[in-house]
């Protein structure tokens, strides 16, 4: 017998249940497994008993369209589109609740709310599925890292207690109330357990499979990253009309747990960077229109993690708090609202209630549970409680309120027109036109080698590979017609970068010069250390690792400056963002991986340039290092009105 449909019946007592049942069975159901009873401590028992059919039931919900009239819709019918919730991060946003599932009435599955799938079953024991199927939602979301086999000593299998605890169901069964009847929740679970920033490994990405079970290392390129971003293209591709809503993250640990912790809120505002650009194409199906409006929510982590590493903490966390990158929000989740920590695995916290048939945290041990420190993560109850509504209530406030959410009906149909566009970007080079080659992007080379590579880590999978010839020269050289207009309506210069292999002392990476042509200064701008022999220079910068094998970037004007540092020489993806303020103003400010560095005057300089061209050279008649460029644009603002 193959059941179509699910369902619970609740009712207070025995005769009401039963009278419930009855009016059940008329529709088409019937039931499912054995009555079951709930009794938490305080509270009168609730009996359950799980309903299921094979075929189409009667039960009916009334709703009024706006074009007046009422219309039956069957609640167990599939939900015509999907507002797409993503969930990502580490361990805290899995299923790592150790209390025993409740799929009968605490944790049972909603028929519109689903996921995309990736494990090859639904569940243990259950129906095939296939990667980005699909599937409905339960308890134990299918994340990066599998948690379908930490099951509950205490658990009944045949009843689907299988796992743990996670919260993404729930957070869904929040929103639901406040979405059209003939739409559904998809969730893109995305998380692994025990993944950083700063460090841990980082595993492969398949796109037939996602990322691997030991990919552990969040950042742009990373195959977390990739994971996350190709899933949420799946999940909006699935339908036109589905729209994505939020992304629930929830992660800063294991970059608690680094020494290079201080990265971390560069590394994530610039992954937020990267996942609003790269849904580009994508506008139509965001909320509001546009990659930008749909918020990031980033949770709380549990007490224990800020008692073991206030500094961490207070540095991994805060940046949350004010990220400087738009639509991103912080969900206080330590402490209840009494000013209690909020349960978390310790087994007093999850204790067993033996008389209910319900089994803790506490009846976990070293074999199945998720981690020996139990308040590493929030226990099952908080999981349905407190996390849920705290998480719904911030997507509520941050993506809810706007016109077409809460109009209701089709949500993509209300949208205005996309604004106009506030800048200008020119892509002077992008590996992902013409295949990278640099020729048919304007670009000259004179002097040293260019070649395109494949790089999976890049954005279009290519990047350009500059080094120097056999007499150590490099110089490749474009046109840039519109430099002056930065001085005028300010702009950027973004170029993202990055330098294989390891540190060797005092060594040049990569210089970037843009000479502008005298005449095109607007009035009024005074570039300084003007002398014979000099030129005014738009950008005068330099890449140089120190003696301790630290990357700085360097201005080169009438000193050499040290303006801003990287970090160990690495072989990551870096970001240089220079920053026009306009309005006649003769400064720029370096953005070294979306952290601000101090502002530079602009200056003359005794280098023999090319009028209002961008070269990228060696700067060194000694060995320099291999400089791979993924992309680079200018961005000029559209003049003031």
């Amino acid at each position: 017998m193959a059941f179509k449909y699910y369902d619970v019946v609740s009712a207070r007592s025995a005769d009401e249940l039963k009278r419930k049942l009855n009016e059940k069975i008329g529709e088409g159901w019937q039931p499912y497994g054995a009555m079951s009873v709930s009794s938490v401590s305080g509270t009168e028992d609730v009996y359950h008993q799980a309903i299921a059919a094979e075929g189409d039931v009667t039960t009916p919900v009334v709703v009024t369209p706006e074009e007046g009239g009422a219309v039956v819709s069957d609640p167990t019918r599939e939900p015509e589109y999907y507002y797409v919730l993503v969930t990502a991060g580490q361990s805290n946003n899995m299923a790592t609740g150790e209390g025993m599932p409740l799929p009968d009435s605490y944790d049972r599955p909603d028929p519109r709310i689903k996921q995309l799938a990736r494990r090859s079953v639904v569940r243990p024991g259950g129906a095939a599925c296939k990667y980005n199927d699909v599937i409905e939602a339960d308890h134990c979301l299918h994340d990066v890292e599998d948690m379908s086999a930490k099951n509950h000593p205490n658990a009944d299998l045949s009843r689907g207690q299988y796992g743990c605890v996670g919260h993404g169901l729930h957070i869904a069964k929040r929103l639901l109330p406040y979405i059209p009847v003939n739409a559904g929740i998809l969730i893109v679970p995305c998380s692994r357990g025990g993944s950083a920033f700063t460090d841990r490994a980082e595993g492969t990405y398949n796109p037939e499979t996602g990322a691997t079970a030991d990919s552990s290392r969040w950042g742009v390129g990373k195959p977390l990253y990739m994971d996350l971003i190709a899933r949420t293209k799946a999940a909006l591709e699935k339908n036109p009309k589905n729209v994505l809503l939020a992304v629930y993250w929830m992660q800063g640990e294991g970059d608690c747990m680094s020494s290079g912790y201080t990265g971390h809120p560069a590394l994530f505002t610039a992954m937020v960077k990267q996942f609003r650009t790269d849904l580009a194409a994508y506008a139509g199906q965001c909320l509001g229109g546009d990659a930008a409006r749909v918020p990031w929510v980033c949770g709380d982590t549990t007490f224990w993690w800020k008692q073991q590493y206030p500094t961490q903490y207070s540095l991994v966390y805060g940046a949350y708090r004010k990220n400087s990158e738009p639509n991103v929000h912080f969900v206080e989740l330590m402490k209840d609202e009494t000013g209690v920590n909020v349960p978390t695995n310790n087994p007093a916290e999850d204790p067993d209630v033996p008389e209910a048939n319900y089994y803790g945290a506490a009846s976990r041990t070293a074999g199945n549970w998720t981690n020996p420190t139990r308040a590493m993560h929030f226990s099952s109850w908080a999981r349905r409680g407190i996390l849920p509504d705290r998480i719904a209530t911030a997507i509520l406030t941050h993506a809810g309120r706007n016109g077409p959410f809460l109009a209701g009906g089709d949500i993509t149909e209300n949208y205005p027109e996309p604004a106009k566009p506030k800048s200008n970007v020119t892509t002077l080079y992008s590996g992902a036109e013409s295949e990278g080659a640099y020729a048919a992007q304007g670009w000259t080379l004179s002097e040293g080698k260019a070649e395109v590579v494949q790089d999976e880590s890049s954005a279009s999978g290519r990047a350009l590979k500059l080094s120097q010839d056999e007499a150590m020269n490099l110089k490749l050289t474009r046109e840039v017609a519109n430099a002056a207009e930065l001085l005028k309506n300010g702009g950027k210069i973004t170029c993202r970068f990055k330098i294989p292999g390891s540190a060797n002392g005092k060594q040049i990476a990569l210089a970037m010069y843009l000479q502008l042509k005298e005449n095109d200064i607007p009035e009024g701008v005074e570039f300084a250390n003007k002398a014979e022999g000099t030129h005014p220079f738009l950008v005068a910068f330099y890449l140089q690792t120190e003696t301790d094998g630290k990357l700085s970037l360097m201005h080169n004007g009438a000193a050499q400056t040290r303006v801003a540092g990287y970090g160990t020489l690495n072989s990551e993806w870096h970001t240089l963002e220079l920053v026009y303020p306009g309005g006649g103003q003769n400064t720029v400010t370096p953005y070294v991986d979306t952290v601000k560095a101090p502002t530079t005057q602009l200056s003359w300089f005794k280098y023999e340039g090319q009028e209002n061209t961008l070269i990228l050279t060696d700067a060194s008649n000694t060995a320099t290092y291999e400089t791979w460029i993924d992309a680079l644009t200018v961005e000029v603002n559209s003049p003031a009105a």
